[in-house]
């Protein structure tokens, strides 16, 4: 009879196994929400998952804390510094070009990427994957894309974004993707545009809260079983034409140096002169040689400037040449600047059958998301501890988030 049992038991863990190992994952990103978002207004939907699933005090992110750096950050696992993706634009003096999120032949040039992407590592390992506008999706990384993706197109309603998922989760066995990962553009464009504290702002808090209930409604009425990933970036900070450094009243050689970048942070070659003792005393910034930049950043690569500078949270930095065309001034929120900030916090939210319950834990890394989709998913990480780029994983982190089996 006790072999029986025993047996009996065993079968119901295969079958409790097998089952949670087909349970998809959904990750879903809300550019921009910041972590304090959600006190803003009311958010049903939000608060449901937050209920009855896991919700961090923030999500902290890489520097620089800005779009496509840390979106490509999440799906690596590692940092900017070692994934090149150190900007929304950025120079490459491996390559001789500058990499743009506006130039589409770019976007899509895998020889910008580097790092493994989950959907690559998940491909190879025969799990399927889709992208609705993930950062990085649109290039062949490693020859690889996601089984289904999207080229970037902001004038998709979002409506449309949300039933999409859904129809690829109907999609028969063989073909239907594990893991879905989903891109939103709010609150980030309302925060750019108006501010962080602007009705804008909230009524994009508001339109997320509807996008994330339109999933929840459209799994429930499908009877779609799923674990779901909310994340965002970064945050959102305030800018003033009164907090602006012109680096030219400060240095009398800007026209010898190269320059790229403005706004939170800019780098510096400098090939004939040394600018130290012009940088030191400027006040709201800090100015650090290539050799000097803090490691906490896991910023430096070879594209790296001879010289890093960083504004001070809420301060803007450029040439005057830049001052002139800039369009930044004309906006009132910006991000950016170091993580430390916590206004440049973003938020995370987890819920499902994997999940815990009704817990909140510490602010962490959006490094470590990598590693807890793999595990979701139940594919092995292409870790760090294996490959020089590969992804950072926290066990301590992605057991403080999911159920113990």
């Amino acid at each position: 009879m006790l072999k029986i049992r025993n047996f009996l038991v065993i079968i119901h863990l295969l079958i409790v196994f097998s089952f949670s190992n087909q349970i998809p994952t959904i990750l879903v990103s809300f550019d921009g929400m910041r972590y304090d978002y959600l006190e803003k207004t009311s958010t049903p939907n939000f608060d449901t998952l937050i209920k009855s699933g896991v919700k961090a005090e923030s999500l902290i992110p890489i520097f620089p804390s800005l779009t496509f750096p840390n979106h490509y950050t999440i799906a690596t696992g590692t940092y900017a510094g070692r994934h090149h993706i150190t900007g929304n634009q950025y120079f490459s003096k491996i390559f001789g070009e500058q990499y743009s999120m506006y130039n589409r032949k770019t976007v899509e040039d895998p020889k910008f990427y580097k790092g493994e992407p989950i959907w690559v590592t998940a491909e190879k390992q025969g799990v399927k994957t889709a992208s609705y506008f993930w950062v990085g999706s649109e290039a062949a990384i490693n020859g690889i894309h996601p089984s289904i993706y999207k080229k970037y197109d902001g004038k998709v309603p979002f409506e449309t974004r949300v039933d999409s998922v859904i129809s690829w989760l109907l999609l028969p066995k063989e073909i239907r993707p594990k893991l879905l990962m989903l891109y939103f553009s709010e609150p980030d464009k309302s925060g750019h545009i108006y501010g962080p504290d602007s009705k804008e702002v909230i009524n994009a808090i508001k339109q997320s809260d509807l996008m994330l209930g339109r999933l929840i409604t459209g799994l429930k009425t499908n009877k779609i079983i799923a674990n779901v990933v909310v994340v965002s970036d970064h945050g959102m900070r305030k800018i003033s034409k009164d907090r602006v450094i012109i680096l030219d009243d400060y240095l009398p050689s800007i026209s010898q140096l190269i320059v790229y970048g403005e706004g939170p942070l800019m780098q510096l070659d400098s090939p004939t002169i040394d600018i130290s003792k012009y940088l030191n005393n400027i006040p709201n910034l800090s100015v650090y040689r290539k050799e000097e930049i803090p490691l906490r950043y896991n910023f430096s690569n070879q594209n790296t400037g001879d010289y890093l500078v960083v504004a001070d949270p809420g301060w803007l930095l450029f040439t005057e040449e830049l001052f002139n065309k800039t369009t930044m001034l004309n906006i009132h929120g910006m991000h950016g600047w170091d993580p430390l900030d916590k206004k440049m916090h973003g938020f995370f939210i987890a819920n499902g059958p994997s999940i815990k319950k009704n817990t909140t834990i510490n602010s962490f890394e959006n490094i470590y998301i990598n590693g807890l989709i793999s595990k979701l998913i139940g594919i092995t990480p292409y870790s760090s501890e294996f490959y020089d780029d590969g992804a950072i994983i926290n066990p301590e982190i992605i057991n403080s988030i999911l159920l113990s089996k």
